[in-house]
């Protein structure tokens, strides 16, 4: 039993709460929607397929310095991402089932805005989009802007076209046995695609963005003897791929047929013998300005082993074609640097999904380690 005194006191205090401000007295609170900070060279765009739960894919948009999160895009089911060429605009190949995980599957690009986040466009494309895990050439753009180029696979292979300005499906290509695209910097209305049997495709568009012409180049890889990764760094009209076995492979896609140069190795005698080769699914970087490329690297490789993380990243001067930097790989498999002055250099590891960060001027010097951010990083883009 409380005493008389206690009683009083309880009451008092009930008293002096409801006797206090009321709760109309609170200012009112707003809901409004933010934006993103003005965009720097830093600005980093993680797409994450999110294996165990892939139907709801994002794509992360992070400071590259601070590394905070500045927001994020649904990629859907098994969605690719890519950024417009003046960087104002994040354009989304997916697909929505009406029942989430089955149902009708409804396919678009999605179009966002890379300053607010906000949904632009959704345009209407067939059922056909690559359900793979997210690789840069997936989906592409046009030189311009114009045209919006997805990959496809059903499992037969084509690329949807996509009128960015009148915001309409324009057609679809078949490129059967070749997979990926990589467009032309100089000819908005070209792209090729690499293709099995070691040659390229290059699709010539006409102005309504319909296929006017179409060649092969010469065979200038062995699938069987030396594949190469799908991920090419693209310097104006030149693509820059990694071999399985560590050859670096050029291939200009200006004209009517690709052009393959003479390749060259990234490994001396005494890392051949250790068996070191190209890992991952980004395994490569190219810095134009400073002419440095960056490469995953893993001791002891073998057949099926060029999806390893890194043991060490490499550094090549490309004057030279010499090695110029050797750095502990923290387990990269995506690599990503910043274009211009002050390059950094961004290693995501799709195990422990970290990205470590490298200042890649000259030599490269590890600044910090941040994440965990994802679940299945397997693709990088900086602004």
């Amino acid at each position: 039993m409380l005493s008389a005194n206690i009683r009083k006191f309880c009451f008092g205090a009930v008293m002096a709460v409801l006797a206090g401000p009321s709760l109309a007295d609170l200012p009112v609170e707003t809901v409004a929607v933010a934006t993103t900070p003005p965009a720097n060279r830093y600005r980093l765009y993680l797409s994450d397929m999110v294996i165990s739960h892939f139907i709801d894919g994002k794509l992360l948009i992070l400071d590259g310095e601070s590394f905070k999160v500045l927001g994020n895009v649904s990629l859907g089911l098994t969605g690719h991402a890519t950024l417009s060429p003046d960087r104002s605009e994040i354009l989304v190949s997916t697909a929505y089932f009406t029942k989430l995980n089955r149902g009708e599957r409804i396919a678009e690009l999605d179009v966002y805005d890379a300053t607010t986040l906000k949904l632009k466009a959704e345009i209407s494309v067939p059922s056909k989009h690559a359900q793979s895990m997210p690789y840069r050439g997936a989906v592409r753009t046009s030189a311009d802007g114009r045209f919006v180029f997805l990959q496809n696979a059903t499992p037969a292979t084509s690329v949807s076209i996509v009128d960015r300005v009148a915001g309409k499906f324009v057609t679809e290509v078949p490129t059967p046995g070749c997979w990926m695209i990589y467009p032309a910097q100089s000819v908005p209305n070209r792209f090729a695609t690499l293709c099995g049997d070691g040659t390229m495709l290059t699709i010539t568009l006409d102005a309504e963005g319909k296929p006017a012409d179409r060649k092969k180049s010469a065979k200038f890889f062995d699938a069987d003897e030396d594949a190469l990764f799908v991920a090419g760094e693209q310097t104006g009209d030149n693509y820059t791929f990694l071999t399985f076995k560590g050859n670096v492979q050029v291939v200009n896609v200006a004209g009517e047929q690709a052009v393959a140069e003479k390749p060259w190795p990234l490994l001396t005698a005494a890392d051949l013998k250790a068996g070191w080769r190209p890992g991952g699914y980004q395994p490569l970087a190219l810095q134009e300005k400073s002419g440095r490329l960056y490469a995953t690297m893993h001791p002891k490789g073998k057949e099926g082993s060029h999806k390893d993380p890194a043991k060490e990243i490499w550094g090549f001067d490309l004057a030279t074609k010499k090695r110029v930097a050797r750095v502990p790989g923290h387990h990269a498999t995506v690599l990503a640097v910043t274009r211009g002055d002050e390059p950094k250099l961004y290693a995501v590891s799709t195990e422990k999904q970290t990205i470590a960060v490298f200042a890649a001027s000259d030599k490269l010097k590890h600044l910090k380690t941040a994440g965990p951010f994802a679940e299945t990083a397997t693709q990088l883009d900086v602004q």
